[in-house]
């Protein structure tokens, strides 16, 4: 069972994220050494140097390692590098750091995308897309609830998608022009009223 938010002492809570840490990154060095299907618990927990118990008491499996690590680095970049913007960022800037990142660091995304056979890993994914999206463009959506889910659902897939594209080496589509792309769906589905910057993650 995994701690929850604000029931832990500072020590302790110092020492959860050094183990989630040490565990992170023990899964992003063997995926740079072989295939993710390869990797075994049994290599995460010898490569962080934790117990096997230590390892399930913060996850279940190895896909829900590499799943909440993502999550977390993700979120933790986005918020960061939106907090170094010196005012507003454009509504798209998420969206266009989440690509930045995947083409900077493909062989830590690939497994992510490349699990077809795991419906789990897959739809957790995509329902993080669809949760950034819904917290960033959400308001932009208009009143009608249905509407805005049917086009988060659109614009999640649709960014899924467009990241696999970036991180198959034999498709010749850069990061840039891949949120390009998603530039002009979020123009069709969102509110073209609002207007769309396609480049408005750019500094």
């Amino acid at each position: 069972m995994r701690p929850q938010a604000g029931t832990m002492k500072p020590a302790a809570d110092r020492r959860v994220r050094r183990t989630r840490m040490a565990v992170h990154r023990a899964l992003i060095e063997l995926m740079q050494d072989r295939p993710y299907a390869r990797i075994t618990v049994q290599d995460i927990i010898d490569r962080a140097d934790v117990g096997r118990s230590t390892f399930y008491a913060h996850y279940r499996d190895k896909d829900d390692l590499l799943l909440v690590s993502c999550i977390e680095y993700v979120r933790g970049e986005i918020s960061a590098q939106l907090a170094a913007y010196p005012g507003e960022p454009p509504p798209l800037a998420p969206v266009e750091i989440l690509f930045k990142l995947v083409a900077a660091h493909p062989d830590v995304y690939r497994p992510l995308v490349r699990q077809r056979a795991n419906t789990i890993v897959l739809r957790s994914i995509r329902q993080m897309y669809a949760e950034l999206l819904t917290e960033h463009l959400g308001p932009r959506l208009g009143p009608d609830p249905v509407a805005a889910d049917v086009t988060i659902t659109f614009l999640s897939w649709g960014l899924y998608g467009l990241l696999e594209s970036v991180m198959d080496s034999r498709q010749e589509l850069t990061a840039d022009q891949a949120y390009r792309h998603f530039a002009a769906l979020w123009a069709t589905a969102g509110d073209p009223g609002q207007g769309v910057p396609v480049g408005g993650g750019d500094r």
